[in-house]
């Protein structure tokens, strides 16, 4: 099918955003941003003086895939660990506020909220502070969890690992969801940070940006659409997943499928590229909203990749909504420059 084609989906797959249900699964943070502008240099040192103007603090990592979810009209049971701490406290409240199911969010009071925070001035970030602890979680914590999420399992369309090695995603955690999820049939859908890939052997989907697949394969160069698809066919079968969509910045994303003699390729949309925190988030919620409404796999790739398009134009860690992304379906459907698909990548 294509682009075009898979565009005139977009309205039939979103309305069936309400009626589907997404676990989300892993690291928990909090991020926060401190905005300001700044006029000189300090005298203690060769850096900028920022001064403050406004503050925000909203959740990130895997709870910022579950607010793209909720924005898309989808329901989400999300399932990690948070301190029992201020940031924590915030976190849990802000979710429940917008309706994202936390019954299998365990605090954990021997591990601290992780919390990223950035300092932005005239629409650039100046620096980040990380405040966390990426050791894994004690025996009776994870255990605690791996309960959670096995009972969480039971009403959901679909699963999505968020993992950013902050420790919630152990291998007995992810080998018995992705078998769980095997035995009922549903897919699950992989944002992954580490280099061996594995780890999530099994899964469904795995969504690494180029860099990521870069690392997963020994350091090596990601230049071309040909090289770019011998990695993703290399991926598939470290993984043994169906499906390797590899994430590629200006150069858009590419689809690898298994059993498939071509790529798929979409070209990148955004006009204006002012943040990119979260653009990883958006895309596998987004990918995980439209398996879970019946897309395929090159439908959800499409509308993902139109997804992150929107939040990048944006400051600090926006998630889509359904309303933002139909929008954007509609402003490229009638772009002439939008014109992607099938092609052999060599």
């Amino acid at each position: 099918m294509s682009d075009a084609g898979i565009l005139s989906r977009a309205a039939e797959v979103a309305a069936r955003f309400p009626s589907r249900r997404v676990l989300v699964v892993g690291d928990i943070m909090l991020d926060e941003y401190v905005f300001g502008t700044v006029g000189r240099i300090s005298p203690e040192a060769p850096v900028p003086v920022v001064a403050v103007t406004r503050e925000t603090k909203v959740p990130g990592g895997a709870a910022n895939v579950a607010i793209n979810l909720r924005g898309l009209g989808a329901g989400v049971e999300l399932a990690g660990l948070l301190g029992d701490d201020a940031g924590g406290r915030f976190v849990a409240r802000t979710l429940r506020a917008k309706r994202v199911g936390t019954g299998a969010v365990l605090v954990d009071p021997d591990r601290p909220t992780t919390v990223k925070t950035r300092v932005v001035a005239h629409s650039q970030q100046v620096v980040r502070v990380d405040r966390e602890r990426n050791a894994p979680p004690s025996r009776k914590a994870s255990d605690a969890l791996r309960r959670k999420v096995l009972a969480a399992l039971a009403g959901v369309d679909g699963v999505v690992f968020s993992d950013y090695r902050k420790g919630a995603l152990t291998a007995d955690l992810v080998r018995e969801v992705i078998a769980a999820a095997g035995r009922k049939g549903i897919f699950v859908a992989v944002d992954p940070k580490r280099t061996d890939f594995s780890f999530y052997r099994g899964a469904t989907v795995i969504t690494p940006n180029k860099g990521e697949a870069r690392a997963a394969l020994g350091g090596r160069e990601l230049e071309t659409d040909l090289d770019v698809w011998e990695a993703g066919k290399d991926l598939l079968r470290a993984c043994r997943s169906k499906a390797v969509l590899i994430t590629r910045g200006e150069e858009g994303m590419t689809l690898v499928e298994r059993g498939r003699g071509t790529c798929f390729h979409v070209p990148a949309f955004a006009r204006q590229v002012f943040d990119v925190t979260g653009a990883g988030d958006t895309v596998i919620g987004t990918l995980a909203a439209c398996l879970a409404a019946g897309a395929t796999m090159r439908e959800a790739a499409v509308l993902a990749n139109i997804a992150a398009s929107v939040v990048v134009g944006e400051i600090g860690t926006a998630p889509i909504t359904a309303e933002k992304l139909l929008r954007a379906v509609d402003s490229r459907h009638h772009s002439r420059d939008a014109e992607g698909g099938k092609r052999p990548c060599g």
